[in-house]
Order: C-alpha cells, then structure tokens, then sequence
C-alpha cells in the first residue's frame, strides 16, 4: 500500500474530540490550496472558502456544538458571485446563470469535491477532521449573515473542522463494506439476506445506541437521529435560504411550501 492509499486508509471524522493543539495559518493556506486542485467543472471555481478561526464565532454557527474549542472551520460555499461580477466588469450586464438546477447540481459536486481533498490534505499534514453540514441545520440564513456572506447567488454547503486529537487511530469507525456499494456495468437492487447484512454491520460499527427499546443501531437513527435534526422547521428554512438565494431559480411564486410534501 503506497503513502497516498496510506492516508486513506486513516481517514475519521473527530466529533468535537480534539485537543488544544492550534492549526497554523499556513496550514490552513495548505490545505484550501491543495483543496483547489480537486476536479472542477469548467475551471470556474464557483465557490469560496471560509476560514473561521474565531471561537466565538465558530460556537454561534454550531449552536454551541463545538463546545467553545478553539478549532478552525472551513466553510466551503457555492459562490457565483464572482463570475457575475466578471460578466458586469466585461459588459455583460444581462448575464444571469441559466440552467440553474443543473449548475446547482454541479456547484454541489464541485465544493463537495474541493472539500473531501481539504479533508485528505489536511490528514497527511498530521490533523484530523469532522466533515459536518451543521450550516443546514442551524438557521443558514443566519449563518450567512454571520459570516458576512452574500444573500444571493451564495450558499454554505459543507463545512471541515481541523484539528488534532489524541485518539487512537486504530478507533476509526467502519464503512459499509464495498460489496454492498460497488456494482459492475448494472445496478443490483440489494437484497433481503444483503439487507440484513447491512443492518448488521451498522450495528457492529455503533453498539452504542443498541438497547433498551432500540434491537439495532439503525432503529435510533431512524427514531431519534432522523427525527432530532431534520424536521420540517429544518427543511423550511434551509429552501428559504435556497430560494432566496436565487440559485435554484428566480420564478414569481416559487416558495419553500412548493418544495416541502405536505
């Protein structure tokens, strides 16, 4: 296995159990910089990165989630901003982004993909991670304002906590394994004896949340996960912030109720 597999390899998510080991501006530079070298559609870049070193700040996006840790926080968003001001700059004052659900879908892929390499950077400079999508849960309309971030054309889509942990790596969590997942020239529905399978090692990677009321780690997911973080009052306000946004389109009488099954 060479270095880079390595890495991989070694790959965690640290939910809020790092030390107090400060991540350097420097690394930080590193690590968006490397991020930048992921695939990107028409090498437009159409996102922006915001470094969040203040505590403070950091406490107020996650609603206390990160604990007052002195941690930094890249916030990777769609940002089309720049290209419309490129546009006005060169005279195309008419230009608006067509085909918005369509670039929408590939701005989405394009962060994620700059996002998953920061992850990967950043663990082969030493530092562990928690990719976490807490702007979508916590008010992102608010969030935006924090942050000072555009209210169109603009929108926070994952964000990376970086720091180091004392953790033992051998303490990684599991992955559903790869054959439930990899499928060669046509999709093959799972199924039940697969299915079983997959309940069974979801209940071997988070024993955890087995007891009590609960005969499997996905009947708490399903129960109390599910239902804690991703209410209706959740989806209303992150296709508020969507629509506002513009980035989905800009038609007279579109609202989040259209978007939200009754």
């Amino acid at each position: 296995m060479n270095e880079t597999l390595k890495t991989l390899q070694f790959l965690r998510s640290i939910h809020w159990q790092f030390n107090e080991k400060p991540v350097s501006r420097e690394d930080i530079e590193t690590i968006v910089e490397h991020s930048l070298r992921a695939a990107n559609s028409d090498n437009l870049t159409d996102y922006s990165v915001i470094a969040v070193t203040d505590p403070e700040i950091l406490s107020q996006l996650t609603e206390g989630e990160s604990g007052g840790q002195a941690l930094t926080c890249l916030v990777y968003a769609i940002d089309q901003t720049r290209i419309i001001k490129c546009a006005e700059a060169l005279g195309y004052d008419e230009y608006q982004p067509w085909h918005r659900l369509y670039n929408f879908f590939i701005m989405i892929a394009d962060v994620c993909a700059a996002a998953q390499t920061a992850v990967i950077a950043a663990k082969s400079l030493g530092m562990d991670s928690l990719m976490t999508n807490f702007s979508h849960r916590h008010k992102p309309q608010e969030i935006m304002k924090l942050l000072n971030m555009p209210q169109e054309y603009c929108f926070p889509v994952i964000q990376v906590v970086l720091g180091y942990t004392d953790k033992d790596p051998q303490q990684t969590r599991g992955r559903l394994a790869m054959k439930h997942v990899l499928h060669y020239d046509r999709y093959e529905p799972a199924s039940e004896a697969e299915v079983q399978e997959m309940i069974a090692e979801m209940d071997l990677v988070y024993p955890e949340y087995i007891g009590g009321q609960y005969k499997h780690a996905l009947d708490w997911y399903f129960n109390e996960w599910f239902i804690e973080w991703y209410d209706e009052q959740v989806y209303q306000d992150l296709c508020d912030c969507l629509i506002h946004s513009k980035l989905l389109c800009e038609r007279p009488g579109f609202s989040a109720e259209g978007l939200i099954r009754k």
